[in-house]
């Protein structure tokens, strides 16, 4: 997912902003997706601008920027489990499957892609399934990058 892309995006769908960045910025996007994720990024981000009140900024990427580090904290050592949006997504998983998913796996997919891209993946996966497959799939969607896989396909159809 390029950064310098998907938040101008997300920009103009939540505010009506179509200011974007300039390309000098793509090392600062290259850094800020190494320590924090892609899609930890762009659902902070899309936190970020639902929370502003009053003046919106004239470059919320570049205001955003200013902000991140202290948003995110420093870049994270360890997967964080405990994420709430973890837990909706091990237990969609087990309501589809009922198969629980390793919560550290969850979160690993959950640092490099959006919640929405993940849940439709699932969705789609799952669907795929046949009964004697679903406990070995799960795993594979989850652990062994299927999840990344069905993702970045779907983009490919969409033209993303």
């Amino acid at each position: 997912m390029n950064l310098m892309k998907e938040l101008p995006r997300i920009a103009a769908r939540v505010l009506g902003n179509t200011k974007t960045v300039h390309p000098d910025m793509k090392f600062k996007f290259q850094l800020i997706a190494e320590a924090y994720g892609t899609g930890a990024i762009c659902d902070d981000f899309e936190e970020w601008c639902r929370s502003l009140s009053g003046e919106k900024p004239t470059y919320p990427v570049s205001e955003y920027l200013k902000v991140i580090d202290s948003r995110l904290g420093s870049a994270p050592t360890e997967l964080d489990a405990k994420n709430p949006k973890v837990a909706a997504l091990v237990s969609l998983t087990y309501e589809l499957t009922e198969v629980l998913p390793s919560a550290r796996s969850v979160a690993k997919v959950l640092s490099d892609y959006p919640v929405d891209e993940i849940t439709a993946a699932l969705r789609k996966f799952v669907d795929a399934l046949t009964e004697k497959e679903i406990r070995g799939g799960i795993r594979s969607f989850w652990a062994e990058g299927g999840a990344g896989a069905i993702i970045l396909s779907e983009r490919r159809k969409a033209g993303k």
